[in-house]
């Protein structure tokens, strides 16, 4: 079977099992998907920018911010693996759960494609109907009031260590919403 495996690092010759779930605690595990779609969203930083539609077997991308996806993706690179894997299991822990897989051995990757912009990706991924993205225009004024009050929410705690660890998603986030911005200590 044919999976995936999304990462900004360009450098990987495996994926092993002594990565530790934050979900269940539990050791040894590698996560793959059979979605191409899911495993770009990972590659490129954005596991918690999409939801999934069970019905119609869709990722969903919601734009945060006006002109949100392209500050977010444009100019920035990500890595998909590939690999063909024999004993992989379902995994239904999680929330797509009809395309995670786990093994529970350490996987040799075979294949690396290298994602040069992730924009542009996320525009063709969306053509070929691999995903949905549902447009910051779209959306009616009070869901932009709520997606705009939640997103700062959501982040607001986190600002002083992204801007300490991450500097330059910090700066994206910063560029989506100026109350996150938070002062050096």
């Amino acid at each position: 079977m044919k999976l995936y495996h999304g990462s900004q690092n360009g450098d990987l010759k495996e994926l092993k099992t002594n990565f530790k779930t934050a979900r269940e605690n539990e050791e040894g595990k590698v996560f793959l998907t059979d979605s191409y779609a899911c495993a770009f969203m990972y590659g490129a930083c954005s596991s918690r920018f999409y939801s999934y539609d069970k019905e119609n077997d869709v990722l969903v991308i919601q734009e945060k911010a006006p002109n949100g996806l392209k500050k977010m993706y444009s100019g920035h690179g990500c890595f998909i693996y590939s690999v063909d894997v024999k004993n992989a299991e379902k995994y239904e822990n999680h929330p797509i759960k009809n395309h995670v897989y786990i093994v529970k051995e350490n996987v040799k990757l075979d294949n690396k494609e290298r994602i040069e912009d992730c924009y542009q990706k996320l525009l063709e991924l969306e053509k070929e109907k691999a995903l949905k993205i549902v447009r910051w225009e779209d959306l009616s004024e009070e869901e932009q009031k709520r997606c705009k009050n939640n997103f700062i929410n959501n982040f607001k705690p986190y600002m002083k260590i992204e801007k300490q660890k991450f500097p330059e998603e910090y700066k994206l986030l910063v560029s989506l919403y100026k109350e996150l911005e938070v002062e050096d200590d």
